[in-house]
């Protein structure tokens, strides 16, 4: 993303506040569960938003005063001993030409920079990110800071900017889209080679491995969320960790996955059949999971309510299950339709933003039609990636297979 997207959320951010007011956000700290063994590092999504900077015990601060911004970030400096250990560091002017801030401080001297600010330059209000999920965690560095700033000084009024941030990061800039649709691409390829080596006798893990190859070949080392691929009954465990099993005839293959790019998340599901043909049973289940997906896309556009979208997925499932003879009553659709088919997608694959507001151009978010059948051995889900134009909707997954005849052709052309 270039420097200039970082530094117009920060102006967009800051508009929110008024004079004598700060911002502060944390990149987060590295995790270590010993002191031989280290977890990968995962950027506080809200600090990345803000700055491009990927890097642990880092913080920005915004101040204003009148109608003056001010723009600080503060890292842990490189330090070629402990770079050993550690890994390399950011130099201030590579910080600089990622995030476009000048003044970049060691990261010891936060404390002592915000008590001065509190102390004697007349800062009132100090907004902190309070993640509503971070709660959950051990240890949440924001309100860990907030304790002690509230028991240092009283008579700060401390908000939360994390609903202000979640606003903003539903709408997409142009970058973010283009991030998404190279994502997209990179998805594409992923699935279509699954697609191709799918067959009787393949392990699950065998075929997240091929996956995860395909993204490597792309240059991205992560995928956007742990992939769920399972075949069978192991469909019906909605967030399937295990892939450990092997593939028989005749079962059919859930691939739900997605490729990152930029940090930006892309969340795909598609079901394709172990030996490439579906069985009549299998089709006539997927033909009405796909005429729920598609009527989905056709009412998305500006002014929508999200709430009218999981209705739509039911109703188009009700009349297909019940044509089929499975159910008659509308009440039953529970036993059948399990998850909602809408979710925000962007620097998380669940991304932040909620769903009170209306539909708006240059959201996009997911179209999810799951159906699962425990009676005839069947479940499936069809999820594309959508983006809200200025009358309508962009399947950003249009490529991807998802009808039944070209996910037979693509799968009887193995070259």
């Amino acid at each position: 993303m270039d420097k200039n997207f970082y530094v117009e959320n920060r102006q967009k951010t800051a508009a929110h506040m008024i004079g004598n007011e700060a911002m502060l956000f944390f990149s987060g700290e590295g995790v270590r569960k010993t002191a031989d063994e280290n977890f990968p590092f995962f950027t506080n999504r809200n600090f990345l938003y803000l700055t491009g900077v990927k890097q642990e015990q880092s913080a920005l601060l915004l101040q204003k005063k009148g109608d003056l911004v001010s723009e600080c970030l503060f890292v842990t400096k490189p330090d070629l001993e402990r770079e050993v250990w550690t890994g390399r560091r950011f130099t201030d002017a590579e910080i600089n030409e990622i995030s476009g801030v000048n003044e970049i401080e060691d990261i010891d001297t936060l404390n002592r920079r915000v008590n001065e600010l509190l102390s004697f330059q007349n800062i009132t209000t100090l907004w902190l990110c309070f993640d509503a999920l971070a709660s959950e965690r051990s240890f949440d560095i924001e309100r860990e800071f907030a304790k002690q700033i509230q028991g240092r000084y009283p008579h700060i009024v401390v908000k939360n900017s994390y609903p202000l941030l979640a606003a903003m990061r539903k709408i997409k800039a142009p970058g973010e889209i283009d991030a998404i649709r190279k994502a997209m691409q990179i998805t594409d390829a992923g699935i279509r080679r699954l697609m191709r080596v799918a067959k009787p006798g393949v392990m699950e893990y065998e075929l997240e491995a091929e996956f995860n190859s395909e993204l490597a070949a792309h240059g991205q080392r992560r995928t956007a969320f742990p992939s769920i691929i399972a075949g069978g009954e192991r469909i019906f465990y909605l967030h399937y960790t295990t892939p450990m099993s092997a593939i028989t005839d005749g079962e059919l293959i859930l691939s739900d996955v997605g490729a990152a790019y930029d940090e930006y998340c892309t969340d795909i599901s598609r079901v394709f059949p172990a030996n490439g043909h579906f069985s009549e049973r299998q089709a006539q289940i997927y033909q009405v999971a796909y005429a729920a997906n598609r009527a989905i896309m056709e009412q998305v556009r500006p002014g929508i309510a999200f709430q009218t979208l999981n209705p739509i997925c039911r109703k188009v499932s009700f009349d297909g299950l019940k044509a089929l003879g499975l159910l008659n009553d509308f009440a039953d659709i529970g036993k059948y339709v399990w998850h909602g088919a809408v979710h925000h997608v962007g620097l998380d694959t669940h991304d932040v933003g909620g769903y009170e507001q209306p539909i708006t151009e240059n959201m996009i978010f997911t179209v999810d039609a799951g159906i699962y059948v425990r009676e005839w051995g069947i479940g499936l889900r069809i999820e594309d990636n959508v983006l809200v134009t200025a009358d309508g909707c962009e399947n950003l997954s249009a490529a991807i297979p998802s009808t039944i005849e070209e996910i037979e052709n693509l799968m009887a052309d193995k070259a």
